[in-house]
């Protein structure tokens, strides 16, 4: 062994093992890799970063021949990444508390957006227009799961934030955090603009009286299978991972008590809302114990 050689072995010998961080492009590659991270006891990168990279990367801006700002391409490989994103949630079981921890306004939306869209909810459509007792159940489901997370967005957005200690001013990271800022305060404004609609849609959710289900990674898989391809299993009541009448009822009453209780600091009377609602909350939750 030359001496090189040597030096080199032994540099890499003194090196702590740590395995190379995975690339959101190396799953692009390699279909079954997702999967097999997330089975990992502490995944690198984590399931929320994976979301963050992959939408990051479907909704980069194009450029054109003409030097001209396009667009991110409806592409192969954009419709991939979004499909990607929506299983690492799906494996997360679609869980808010964890993705609202982790995920910012912006990207959650996006997130949500993408679940509806390939849930066949036409964009632009109005939920509350929607029977949601006639729908699929996963259609149904996304449906609850973007407005309970609408009125949940606006009911955060009342509480004071702590500020963080500035730093050093680096210009790419704060132009980029005005960005973040301008297009959250967006997403607000939207949001509260329908926020009358989506308390209605949860409200009508607390008169199901059937299961529903959520996608999971292998629904997920099934609908982005092209069309004349599925079998119909996706559309099924069966499809998916199931959530429980009381369960789904639980977690609504909960977001609509919050809901009414914030809009009661103007309105005194809804504060009877927000109380009922809670009382139904905690009814639920003892009925799912007992059962």
């Amino acid at each position: 062994m030359s001496a090189e050689a040597a030096d080199r072995e032994a540099a890499t010998s003194s090196r702590p093992c740590t395995p190379p961080q995975t690339s959101w492009f190396e799953f692009l590659l390699e279909e079954s890799l997702l999967e097999k991270h997330l089975r990992k006891p502490c995944p690198d990168p984590a399931p929320v970063q994976l979301i963050v990279q992959f939408l990051e990367q479907a909704s980069k801006p194009s450029v054109n021949e003409q030097n001209q700002v396009q667009p991110p391409p409806d592409n192969k490989r954009n419709r991939i990444l979004k499909l990607l994103a929506l299983k690492v949630a799906a494996h997360l079981k679609w869980d808010l508390d964890i993705l609202e921890k982790s995920l910012s306004v912006p990207v959650l939306n996006m997130l949500l957006n993408e679940l509806l869209c390939i849930s066949k909810v036409p964009p632009g459509t109005k939920h509350v227009d929607m029977d949601l007792a006639t729908l699929p159940p996963t259609t149904a489901m996304a449906i609850l799961l973007y407005n309970r997370w609408a009125i949940r967005t606006i009911v955060q957005s009342s509480f004071p934030v702590k500020q963080a200690k500035p730093g050093p001013p680096q210009l790419s990271v704060m132009n980029q955090m005005q960005q973040e800022k301008e297009l959250t305060e967006n997403i607000l404004k939207v949001l509260k603009e329908q926020a009358s609609d989506s308390i209605l849609v949860l409200e009508a959710a607390l008169k199901l009286n059937k299961d529903l289900y959520v996608h999971t990674m292998r629904t997920l898989d099934l609908l982005a299978v092209e069309p004349g391809m599925v079998n119909g299993e996706t559309e099924s009541s069966t499809a998916g991972l199931k959530i429980r009448t009381e369960e789904m009822q639980c977690q609504v009453c909960y977001d609509l008590g919050a809901a009414y209780f914030q809009q009661g600091s103007t309105n005194s009377a809804v504060y009877e809302h927000a109380r009922e609602k809670f009382f139904r909350t905690k009814e639920l939750i003892a009925e799912m114990r007992s059962g």
